[in-house]
């Protein structure tokens, strides 16, 4: 009998570790994150403070942070970020290929990979595929004995980030000796500097993959050659570029950034947030933000400057019960003299609902009358007069498409109540079938024993 409880035992710990699986994954729970500044003032702390906030979220195992500009969008992808994204399936494929010593099938994937990086800058993330790649182009060069073309690769790479490194298992003796003579020539190379400004500003700007500050940004020292420039503003799109910075000089970058298809519904909530954010049930701006987003969650900030000192109004909202979780305010130096290590403890223990007792206090409801986020709903007779994601409804107007993605098949309820009573009944079928371990009477009974 002791096989048999064992086998009870595994099937009662097997059936509840599959449906917490699917369960945790379903507790993340979809959060937004908006930051608001009272005036042109306050544009530069509002933006430092509103990266640090999704950099926070981004790396949370509570929250799903929800993407502004994929929400803003409609759920669209740009063309642009589909560029990098077929750029990383090149390099995939690639990697497996060089792996395997398919050079010549890596190369032409790799390539591919390379043209796709350097048409999608605003996308291009920390650059860590891009890093890979040019490694790799650079290897199968110097291994087809064309070195200075390695070098040309190797040295693209370390000047998009000279800090990294080759990985001395994948290549071989002869390529990692050429990549750390160029590394070692490129210390000692001459800089140059890059100035970037935004229209409008308070952008969040990086250069090869790394935050350079909120536009505009001036005279930043880069190693002399090409870079990356990402440029990122809540109800933009991304904007992005290549720029050639020649030693001892200033490369001046300017981007007109472009309006979201739900920007001026963003703008309208901006511009009603600061009244609205203390009401409690939520207010008007509060319930379209979630609308246009999705989120269960929103985390909501408003940043002013007060002389030599920022003041942040920090809440958190939940959706589904339309009440405000909790709210503080909090008063930082200013300019920051170190932005992570200030800001992040608070973002973190703020949204955890920890370490803020002091500062947590209830708002009381304002009473001015809050104007609600009015939408213009267009007349249609098909939904051809209708744009791209609305459908004409019975009443003759244009609506959200309501359309419900389908999951894949083990995101599925049924499939984990599959898998559960194929466990159940396997286990049992094998209970019952089990020989008995009693000893047998009858005459040719062969009994086991294990």
């Amino acid at each position: 009998m002791n096989m048999k409880k064992s086998l009870m035992i595994l099937l009662l710990l097997l059936v509840p570790a599959v449906t917490f699986s699917q369960s945790s994954q379903q507790l993340k729970k979809r959060i937004f994150v908006i930051t608001a500044s009272t005036d042109s003032f306050s544009v530069k702390p509002s933006s430092i403070y509103h990266y640090h906030a999704k950099r926070v979220l981004q790396s949370s195992t509570e929250y799903q942070l929800i993407e502004t500009e994929l929400a803003l969008e409609n759920g669209n992808i740009t063309p642009n970020k589909k560029l990098c994204a077929e750029a990383n399936t090149y390099y995939t494929t690639g990697k497996k290929q060089f792996e395997n010593m398919d050079l010549e099938a890596a190369q032409n994937s790799m390539s591919k990979a390379l043209a796709n990086f350097w048409k999608c800058p605003a996308y291009i993330g920390n650059g860590a595929e891009y890093l890979e790649t040019l490694k790799m182009v650079g290897a199968i060069y110097i291994l087809n004995g064309e070195e200075k073309m390695g070098r040309n690769m190797f040295k693209s790479a370390l000047i998009f980030n000279p800090e990294t490194a080759i990985n001395k298992d994948l290549f071989p003796p002869n390529v990692v000796d050429v990549f750390e003579k160029v590394k070692t020539e490129l210390s000692s190379s001459k800089k140059g500097y890059l100035s970037i400004s935004t229209i409008p500003q308070g952008a969040e700007v990086f250069i090869d993959g790394v935050f350079a500050g909120i536009s505009p940004v001036s005279r930043k020292e880069v190693i002399a050659g090409n870079h990356f420039i990402s440029i990122e503003k809540d109800g933009y799109i991304n904007e992005g570029g290549r720029v050639d910075v020649k030693p001892n000089d200033e490369e001046m970058y300017q981007a007109q950034l472009i309006p979201a298809k739900r920007y001026a519904d963003y703008s309208q909530i901006l511009s009603t947030l600061q009244t609205d954010i203390g009401l409690d049930p939520i207010g008007d701006s509060i319930k379209s933000l979630a609308a246009i987003t999705g989120a269960e969650i929103i985390f909501a900030n408003i940043v002013r400057r007060d002389g030599t000192e920022i003041v942040v109004d920090a809440y958190l909202f939940d959706i589904a019960s339309k009440s405000r979780l909790f709210n503080t305010t909090k008063r930082f130096q200013y300019p920051i003299k170190d932005p992570e290590s200030e800001l992040t403890p608070f973002i973190l223990e703020f949204i955890s609902g920890r370490s803020v007792s002091k500062d947590i206090q209830p708002v009381t409801s304002v009473q001015k009358t809050i104007k609600p986020v009015e939408r213009e709903i267009p007349e249609c007779k098909t939904s051809s007069d209708c744009r791209e994601g609305l459908v004409c409804s019975g009443k003759g107007k244009c609506v959200k498409e309501e359309k419900e993605e389908p999951k894949e098949f083990y995101k599925q309820w049924w499939f984990y109540t599959a898998v559960g009573g194929a466990v159940l009944l396997l286990t049992g079928g094998t209970i019952l079938l089990w020989p008995s371990d009693e000893a047998s009477g009858s005459e040719g009974t062969i009994n086991f024993r294990f």
